[in-house]
C-alpha cells in the first residue's frame, strides 16, 4: 500500500490562509513535539543581547560544530530556522493566552499567517532572514507585554496591525482559489517579486513602529521605542552596512565658508528639520505608507523618481517630513527642500537644486570638492542660480555626485510642496530635468505636491517615475489614522481630556464623530482640533458641540488653502 501523499507547500499555504486556526491545531496543536518543527528552541546567546547577522552565525557554528568547509551561508539559514520555530511558537503563546488588550493578538496571529505563507514560497532566503531578526525581537517583546501599557505603544501597535491586514490581504489574493491558474500564477516571477516586496515592506514596518534607527560606525542600529520599558535586558538589532555605507572624512577646509558655493544661494530653513513645518506623523500613524516608501527607497532597482501626491489636507508634508527623518536616521538623506508660498525664496523653482546641492555639498565634503571643482572650472556655472534648470540638475547633481558616490551608495533628495513654487513653466521644466536624465548611480528624488493640472502632465508621458496619491488610499486606513491624530490632539487639551478621563469615557464618541465629518482629510480634522483649542472662551463646549452628530460642520474653499498652513500634526 502506497503511503499517504504528503502535502505539497503551496496546497498547505492555501489551506493556512483559508482556515488559520484549523491549520495550526492540526499541525502544531496535537503533534508529537519534534526538534525540527514544534518544540520551542532557546534562543542564541548573543554578547550584550544584541542580535546580528554576524553573531548568529558564530553561535550556529558552535552549536551544530561544522566541518571547516561548511558553507557560512547555510549555518546561518540553519540557525534561522531555528529562531523561526521559535519565533512562532512564541507567537502561537501571545495568540493562545495573551490578555493584554487585542491588537496585541491580532498582531501575533497576523505575523504567524503572513511569516509561513512567505515561508512557503522557499525564495528570499535572506530577506527573511533580515525580517525574521525583527520578529524575534518584537515576539520577545509581546511575550513580556504587561496589561498596563501606555497609550503611544498600543497606538504603535494598531499601526503596525494595520499594516499586517493590508498585506495579509494581498496575499490572499495570490492564493485565492477562485481564480483560474492559481498554481501557474504562484510560480510566476511577478509573484516571487511580490513577496520580496511584501517581505521587505513588513520588515521596514516592524521597524517604524516598534525601534529607532541609529547610523554609527556603518552600522544600523536599531533601538526599541522609548515606552516599551519591561524587558529586563536591552535588545539591539545591528545590520552591518560596510561597502554600501562610507566614511565620511572632514576635509580641513571649511566648505561651509568657501567663497565658491555661496554662489548657490543662501537659502536657509529650507529643511525638513525646520521647526517651523510642524512635528512629524503621530507614533503608529501611516506605518504602512512609509514602509512602501522606505521601499522604495532603499530598493536600486525602483525608478530614480516618486511622486507623492494629494489633495489639500491629505497630510502630505506631515508624512515627507517623517519619511526625510526616517531616511536620516537611516544615513540616506542626501538634502530637502521643503517649499512654502510664505517665504519668497521658498517658492522659487531655480533656488532649489543649488540649495540642496550647497546641503549636500556641506554634509558629504568629497561631493562638495567635486561641485566646487565644476563652478571653478565651468564658466556657465558663474551664477547658478540663473542657470536653466537642466543644467542645474546636470553639473550641480548628477556630475559631482557621479564623481563622488559609489554604485552601491543609497542617497535621497526630498522636495515637499512643489506645487507652492510661483512659476509653474519652470516647476514643468524642473520636473522634465530630473526625469530625462536618469543617474548612473542610486540618487534618487522624492516630490510631493497637489495633483495639480501643469504637475500631472509632466508625469503623463513618464515611464521612469515611482508615485502614489494620498487620497487614493483606503478610507478605513484614513480614518483609522486621523482618530489616533485626534486622540492624541484633544488629549493635550487638559479641560477636554480630565472631563472625560474623570468618567473613564475616552476617547469620547465626540471623536469619533470629528473623524467621520473629516472623510479623509486631515487638514478638516486639523482645523477642528486648532477651534476647539482656542484659548478664549470654554474649549469644553466647542468640542461638545462640534462632536455632535447632528452638528452641522461645513467647509469650503479647502483647495485654495496652502498645504504648510496645516502642516501642524496632520498624521
Amino acid at each position: 500500500m502506497d503511503p499517504p501523499r504528503r502535502p505539497r507547500r503551496r496546497d498547505e499555504a492555501k489551506e493556512l490562509l483559508r482556515v488559520p486556526v484549523k491549520f495550526f491545531k492540526e499541525r502544531f496543536g496535537s503533534r508529537t513535539p519534534s526538534p525540527s518543527r514544534s518544540r520551542p528552541t532557546p534562543r542564541p546567546e548573543v554578547a550584550g543581547d544584541i542580535v546580528t547577522s554576524s553573531q548568529v552565525s558564530l553561535n550556529a557554528s558552535t552549536a551544530n560544530a561544522p566541518t571547516e568547509d561548511t558553507n557560512r551561508g547555510e549555518i546561518q539559514t540553519r540557525l534561522a530556522s531555528k529562531i523561526y520555530e521559535s519565533v512562532k511558537t512564541t507567537l502561537r503563546k501571545v495568540v493562545e493566552v495573551s490578555e493584554v488588550f487585542p491588537p496585541l493578538k491580532s498582531v501575533a496571529a497576523g505575523l504567524l499567517v503572513i511569516c509561513d505563507t512567505i515561508d512557503a514560497y522557499d525564495e528570499n532566503k535572506q530577506e527573511f532572514i533580515e525580517l525574521l531578526k525583527r520578529m524575534e525581537v518584537l515576539s520577545r517583546i509581546m511575550d513580556s507585554c504587561p496589561s498596563d501599557i501606555s497609550q503611544e505603544v498600543k497606538d504603535r501597535f494598531d499601526g503596525l496591525l494595520r499594516t499586517l491586514e493590508e498585506k495579509q490581504k494581498i496575499l490572499k489574493a495570490k492564493v485565492d482559489p477562485t481564480r483560474s491558474g492559481v498554481e501557474r500564477v504562484m510560480l510566476a516571477p511577478q509573484d516571487k517579486q511580490l513577496v520580496l516586496k511584501i517581505t521587505q515592506e513588513i520588515r521596514f514596518a516592524i521597524e517604524i513602529a516598534m525601534f529607532d534607527a541609529i547610523i554609527e560606525n556603518r552600522a544600523q542600529t536599531l533601538q526599541i521605542v522609548r515606552g516599551i520599558n519591561w524587558l529586563k535586558q536591552r535588545i539591539d538589532v545591528i545590520d552591518d552596512h560596510t561597502g554600501t555605507m562610507r566614511t565620511i572624512e572632514r576635509t580641513v577646509q571649511s566648505l561651509k565658508r568657501s567663497n565658491t558655493l555661496q554662489k548657490l544661494g543662501g537659502v536657509g530653513g529650507a529643511e525638513y528639520s525646520n521647526a517651523k513645518r510642524g512635528p512629524g506623523c503621530i507614533p503608529g500613524s501611516r506605518v504602512s505608507l512609509l514602509a512602501m516608501l522606505l521601499m522604495w527607497a532603499t530598493d536600486p532597482s525602483s525608478p530614480h523618481l516618486f511622486w507623492l501626491s494629494g489633495l489639500a489636507g491629505t497630510g502630505k508634508t506631515t508624512v515627507s517630513k517623517t519619511f526625510c527623518s526616517q531616511l536620516r536616521n537611516r544615513g540616506l538623506l542626501g538634502a530637502s527642500f521643503f517649499c512654502t508660498l510664505k517665504e519668497s525664496d521658498k517658492r522659487d523653482v531655480y533656488l532649489i537644486i543649488p540649495t540642496l546641492a550647497r546641503i549636500l555639498a556641506e554634509k558629504r565634503p568629497t561631493f562638495g570638492d567635486a561641485l566646487e571643482r565644476i563652478l571653478e572650472s565651468d564658466d556657465s556655472c558663474s551664477n547658478p542660480t540663473e542657470m536653466e534648470l537642466q543644467d542645474q540638475y546636470l553639473k550641480l547633481i548628477l556630475l559631482p555626485a557621479e564623481k563622488t558616490f559609489a554604485a552601491d551608495e543609497l542617497l535621497v533628495l526630498g522636495v515637499d510642496a512643489l506645487d507652492e513654487c510661483e512659476d509653474q513653466d519652470a516647476v514643468r521644466l524642473f520636473i522634465a530635468a530630473i526625469l530625462s536624465q536618469k543617474p548612473t548611480i542610486p540618487l534618487k528624488f522624492f516630490l510631493t505636491s497637489r495633483p495639480e493640472i501643469s504637475l500631472r502632465e509632466s508625469f503623463e508621458t513618464s515611464t521612469h517615475h515611482g508615485w502614489l496619491r494620498l487620497h487614493d488610499i483606503e478610507a478605513d486606513i484614513v480614518r483609522a489614522d486621523i482618530l489616533l491624530y485626534l486622540n492624541d490632539r484633544f488629549k493635550r487639551i487638559p479641560r477636554v481630556y480630565n472631563h472625560y478621563q474623570a468618567e473613564s469615557n475616552w476617547p469620547p464618541p465626540e471623536i469619533q464623530t470629528i473623524v467621520n465629518v473629516s472623510g479623509r482629510l486631515f487638514i478638516i480634522a486639523a482645523t477642528m482640533a486648532a477651534y476647539i483649542s482656542t484659548s478664549s472662551g470654554n474649549c469644553l463646549e466647542r468640542f461638545q458641540e462640534l462632536g455632535k452628530p447632528s452638528s452641522n460642520v461645513q467647509f469650503s474653499d479647502i483647495e485654495a488653502l496652502p498645504e504648510a498652513s496645516f502642516s501642524e500634526n496632520l498624521c
